[in-house]
C-alpha cells in the first residue's frame, strides 16, 4: 500500500503548506513554510488531507453543475452552516443572547479544530453556561461538571474586547487530586525550562497574568485584583491601587503560593484584543488566538500532568 506521506516532500493542511521532516511509525514531524515545527500523527494529517481534497472536489463539481435544477426535480435546501467569517459587533455584550460564536459549529469549534490540527492532539470546545466564554481543552484532562478544578484555554468576550489564553482556578478550601492548581504551582516552581518558555511568550505576545481573589466561587464579588507583566529585567507586579513593583520569577511563584487559603482565585495568563481590532481581523482572528494557545501549550501540559 502506498504511504500517504514521504519525508522531504511538501503537503498542505488547514494551517498552510508544510514539509515532512521525519516519519517514525504512526508519528511524524512537520515544519510549516510560515514557520514552526510540530510533532503530529500520520493518521490525523491523512484525515485532514482527505477532507480538504473532498471539499475541493465538491466545490469543483458545484461549479460545473447547472445553476437551475432540472425539470421535475426540486432544489435541496442547504443545511451546512456558513464558515466562520469573523466576530460581529453583537458578539461583544454582557450576555450571550443572540450569539453563536461559542458553538462547536462556530468560533469555539474552529479553535479546537485548529489546535487539534497543529498539535496532533485532540482538543474540544465547551461553551460556558450563561457566560460569553468558551473553554478549549483536551477532553481527557477536563470535566465539564467540575470545570473550575481544571486548567484550560479560554476565549472570553466583553463589551470592550476579547481575552484569550490560559486559565486556572484555586479553591477557597482543601484541594484533592482532581484539582490542577497544586500541580500547576509545582510546575512553576520546579521547571526552569517551563518558566523560560512562559517568560518568552509573555514578551513576544504581550501576555500578562491576572489574579482575581473572591470570597468563594466566581459568582462572588471580587475582593482584590493584581496583574503581572513582563519587563526587560523580569516581571512587574501591579497592585490594584496602581502601585508597581519589580519582582523575579521565584517571587511570583511564592506570592501565588501565599494566596489566602480561604479565598477563591481566578488566575489567567492571557492576551487582550480591543473589540474593533478583533472584528477587523475577520476569520484570521482564529490564527491570533491559537498562536497564544500554542505558545502556552507547555504550561497547559505541565498543569494537567498526572502526578507519578
Amino acid at each position: 500500500m502506498k504511504k500517504p506521506f514521504q519525508a522531504g516532500k511538501k503537503y498542505r493542511n488547514r494551517q498552510g503548506e508544510y514539509e515532512v521532516i521525519s516519519i517514525d511509525g504512526s508519528k511524524m514531524v512537520i515544519r510549516y513554510t510560515s514557520g514552526g515545527t510540530i510533532e503530529t500523527t500520520v493518521a490525523l494529517q491523512s484525515r485532514i488531507r482527505r477532507n480538504i481534497q473532498a471539499e475541493e472536489l465538491s466545490g469543483q463539481q458545484a461549479q460545473k453543475s447547472p445553476s437551475r435544477p432540472r425539470s421535475g426535480t426540486k432544489r435541496k435546501k442547504a443545511t451546512k452552516k456558513p464558515a466562520f467569517q469573523g466576530l460581529q459587533d453583537h458578539d461583544f455584550q454582557k450576555g450571550v443572547t443572540g450569539t453563536s460564536w461559542r458553538a462547536r459549529t462556530g468560533l469555539g469549534g474552529l479553535l479546537a479544530q485548529a489546535m487539534s490540527e497543529t498539535t496532533g492532539q485532540s482538543f474540544q470546545s465547551y461553551a460556558i453556561y450563561r457566560r460569553s466564554m468558551a473553554h478549549i481543552v483536551r477532553a481527557n484532562d477536563y470535566d465539564k461538571k467540575t470545570k473550575w478544578q481544571k486548567a484550560k484555554f479560554i476565549l472570553e468576550l466583553s463589551p470592550e474586547g476579547a481575552e484569550y489564553g490560559f486559565s486556572i482556578e484555586k479553591n477557597n478550601g482543601p484541594m484533592d487530586a482532581s484539582w490542577h492548581w497544586p500541580v500547576f504551582l509545582t510546575a512553576l516552581e520546579s521547571n526552569q525550562q517551563l518558566s523560560q518558555k512562559i517568560m518568552d511568550a509573555m514578551r513576544q505576545l504581550n501576555l500578562s497574568w491576572k489574579i482575581i481573589e473572591r470570597a468563594a466561587s466566581e459568582s462572588e464579588a471580587i475582593l482584590s485584583t493584581a496583574g503581572v507583566k513582563a519587563s526587560p529585567a523580569g516581571l512587574i507586579w501591579e497592585w490594584e491601587d496602581d502601585r508597581q513593583e519589580e519582582i523575579d520569577w521565584p517571587t511570583l511563584v511564592q506570592r501565588l503560593r501565599d494566596l489566602d487559603a480561604e479565598r477563591w482565585c481566578d488566575l489567567s495568563l492571557s492576551a487582550w484584543t480591543p473589540k474593533k481590532q478583533a472584528i477587523d481581523a475577520g476569520a484570521h482572528f482564529v490564527d491570533a488566538v491559537t498562536k497564544v494557545y500554542r505558545a502556552l501549550l507547555p504550561l497547559y501540559d505541565a498543569s494537567t500532568a498526572r502526578p507519578l
